[in-house]
C-alpha cells in the first residue's frame, strides 16, 4: 500500500509542476499557445439589430486576418474579415437579418471560438413557431456500414464457432455483444452530415444523443453512462460519465455557454443527474459494464487476442502488488475530482484558488477536463473515426487550443503516449488498464461497497460444496481477482471483478459458479471435461 500512497503524492506533484512550468509550454508574452477568445455584445436581440464581436488572439500578433462567420438559422452564412490591432485584438459588427438561432465562429486559422445569438422578431405572433429549416437528407456512411457488417459477421461467426468449444462459449458471445455495443454507442457514425454546406458543418456533426432532457434537467451533452463512450468523437449516442463529472465542475459549473451547447440547468442539477445515472447503472449492472459493454474493454481484449496470435505468454503480477495496483484507480479518480474542484473554485465559491482558470487562461485553454488530456481512449476514437472519413484530419493535428505537443482539444502527444503505454502494458499483462481505470473505480464505489452492494442486482455466486479449490478460476481471471478462489461460498463478487465470466466458463464443476441477476441464476458453470 505504501507504493500506492507514494504514487498519490508523486502524481499530483508532477501534474502541478507540468501545469505551471513556463518552459514546458513556451510562454510568450503571457500567452500559453495559439488560441482565440471572443465575446458577443448580446445573445438576445431583435431581427435586423446589430451585434458586435470583440476578441483577441494569442500570441498577440498585429495585422492578422480573422474570419468571423455568422451562420444563419437556414445554414447560409455571412463572412466578415477583420485585422487584429497591435495588441492582437479585433472587433466586427454585423446586422442579423433573420429570426432564429445563429451560430457565430471567430476563426484564426483552424482555431476557432464559438458564439451564438437568439434573434427574435417583435412583430411576429409569439404563438406561431418559427419555420423549420429543411436540411439536406441524411445519407448513410457506406464505408462504415460495410465495416459494421463485416465486424458483426465476424463476431457472429466467432460466437457460433465458440459453441463447439465448451470453454469458449461465453467468451465468443461476449465478443459479439462488445462489437454490437460499439455500434450502438456510436450509432451516429452511420449518419453522414457532410452534405451540409460549409461552414454549417463546423457545427458538431453526426450527433444522435439520447437523454438530453432528464426529469426536467437539461443535459445537452447526452445521457451519462460509466463506459468510455468518448465525448470528443462524432457519432456518440451517450457520453462518458467521467467527462461530464469533470466539466460540470469545471469549466461548466454555471449555466451558460459550453463547448457548442447552452446549459440551462445549473451545474449542481447536472451533476445530480450524472451521479444518479452512475449509481443506478452501477447497482443494476455493476462491472458488467466493464466486461461486456465498454468500448475500451473490447480494445483490451483485441490486444490480448493479438498476443495469443503471436503465441506470446502473458505475465502476471504478484497477488500482493496486484491488489495494490487495483487501488490506483481510486487514487486517479480522487485526483481528477480534486483537480476539477480546485480549477472550478472561482465559479463554485467566487475564489480563484489556481491562477489562469478564467476563460482564456492557461488552465481553461489547456486543462479543462484534465483526465481527458491523458485518456488513452480519446485518441483511439478520433483516429479511427478520421480513418473512415468521419472527422477532419486537421481537427486532430491543429487543435483548437494549442500545438500538437501541448495539451489540447482532440489529440496531443500526451494522449498518444498514454495510448502507447497502455497498449504495451495490455500486451504483456491482461486487461492492465482495466485494473486502474477510474471509471471502473467509480462503478465499484456504487456497486461493491455498502450500502450499494446490499442492493446490487448482478452478483457472482459460489457453491462451497461443489468447489474443490482447483484454482482454475484464479488462473483464468484477466485481472487476477483472487476472491472467487479464496472465499468459501456465497457472493464472491469483488470490486475488481469485471464480470467477464471467464471463471464461470472455465470452471469444470457443474453449477459451482453462477451469475445471478436479481437473485436468479442466469449462467452456470458446466462440467466440460466429460
Amino acid at each position: 500500500m505504501k507504493s500506492i500512497h507514494l504514487l498519490g503524492i508523486i502524481i499530483p506533484f508532477l501534474i502541478v509542476f507540468y501545469l505551471f512550468s513556463a518552459q514546458g509550454f513556451q510562454i510568450v508574452n503571457g500567452c500559453y499557445g495559439p488560441h482565440i477568445t471572443a465575446e458577443i455584445s448580446s445573445n438576445e436581440i431583435y431581427v435586423n439589430e446589430m451585434v458586435t464581436i470583440t476578441g483577441e488572439i494569442c500570441p498577440a500578433d498585429p495585422n492578422i486576418t480573422i474570419r468571423v462567420t455568422f451562420t444563419r438559422p437556414n445554414y447560409t452564412w455571412i463572412d466578415k474579415f477583420v485585422e487584429t490591432d497591435s495588441e492582437g485584438k479585433f472587433s466586427v459588427t454585423q446586422r442579423l437579418d433573420e429570426p432564429g438561432y445563429w451560430n457565430i465562429f471567430p476563426i484564426y486559422g483552424h482555431i476557432c471560438d464559438r458564439l451564438y445569438a437568439n434573434v427574435t422578431d417583435p412583430k411576429a405572433d409569439p404563438t406561431v413557431p418559427l419555420p423549420t429549416v429543411e436540411l439536406p437528407p441524411y445519407k448513410p456512411n457506406y464505408l462504415l456500414v460495410s465495416i459494421a457488417g463485416f465486424a458483426l459477421a465476424a463476431g457472429a461467426v466467432s460466437a457460433v464457432a465458440g459453441t463447439k468449444n465448451k470453454t469458449r462459449k461465453i467468451s465468443s458471445l461476449r465478443l459479439l455483444v462488445q462489437i454490437g455495443f460499439i455500434f450502438l454507442i456510436f450509432f451516429g457514425m452511420f449518419i453522414d452530415h457532410q452534405n451540409i454546406p460549409v461552414p454549417a458543418e463546423q457545427i458538431a456533426p453526426h450527433e444522435v444523443l439520447i437523454g438530453t432532457n432528464i426529469f426536467g434537467v437539461s443535459m445537452p451533452d447526452g445521457l451519462p453512462v460509466p463506459v468510455f463512450g468518448c465525448y470528443y468523437p462524432c457519432g456518440r449516442t451517450i457520453t462518458c460519465a467521467l467527462w461530464e463529472l469533470q466539466t460540470y465542475i469545471y469549466p461548466f459549473w454555471d449555466a451558460g455557454r459550453g463547448w457548442g451547447v447552452d446549459y440551462v440547468s445549473s451545474g449542481v442539477m447536472r451533476l445530480g443527474v450524472v451521479f444518479g445515472s452512475v449509481i443506478l447503472l452501477s447497482v443494476l449492472l455493476g462491472k458488467f459494464l466493464c466486461g461486456w459493454i465498454c468500448p475500451f474493454g473490447l480494445y483490451m481484449d483485441l490486444v490480448t487476442r493479438l498476443r495469443k496470435t503471436f503465441k506470446i505468454r502473458y505475465r502476471s503480477l504478484s497477488d500482493n502488488f496486484n491488489e495494490k495496483f487495483h487501488q490506483l484507480g481510486y487514487v486517479i479518480l480522487a485526483l481528477i475530482l480534486i483537480l476539477s474542484v480546485l480549477f472550478g473554485m472561482q465559479a463554485i465559491a467566487d475564489t480563484q484558488v489556481i491562477p489562469e482558470t478564467e476563460k482564456g487562461g492557461f488552465v481553461y485553454q489547456y486543462f479543462s477536463a484534465p483526465f481527458c488530456q491523458v485518456c488513452p481512449m480519446k485518441p483511439l476514437c478520433v483516429l479511427l473515426q478520421t480513418s473512415v472519413g468521419l472527422m477532419r484530419p486537421e481537427w486532430l493535428t491543429e487543435a483548437t487550443t494549442g500545438d500538437f505537443y501541448q495539451l489540447g482539444y482532440y489529440v496531443t502527444s500526451l494522449n498518444l503516449f498514454s495510448l502507447g503505454v497502455v497498449t504495451l502494458a495490455a500486451f504483456l499483462y491482461r486487461r492492465s488498464w482495466c485494473r486502474i481505470c477510474p471509471l471502473g473505480a467509480l462503478i465499484a464505489l456504487f456497486s461493491r461497497f455498502p450500502p450499494f452492494r446490499w442492493i446490487s442486482v448482478v452478483r457472482l455466486d459460489k457453491v462451497e460444496a461443489k468447489c474443490t479449490k482447483c484454482g482454475v478460476c484464479k488462473r483464468v481471471c484477466p485481472t487476477q481477482v483472487t476472491e472467487v478462489y479464496e472465499k468459501k461460498g456465497g457472493d464472491v463478487t469483488s470490486s475488481n471483478c469485471l464480470m467477464c465470466l471467464r471463471c464461470v466458463e472455465m470452471c469444470p464443476y457443474e453449477d459451482a459458479l453462477r451469475l445471478k441477476v436479481a437473485g436468479k441464476p442466469i449462467v452456470r458453470s458446466r462440467n466440460w471435461l466429460e
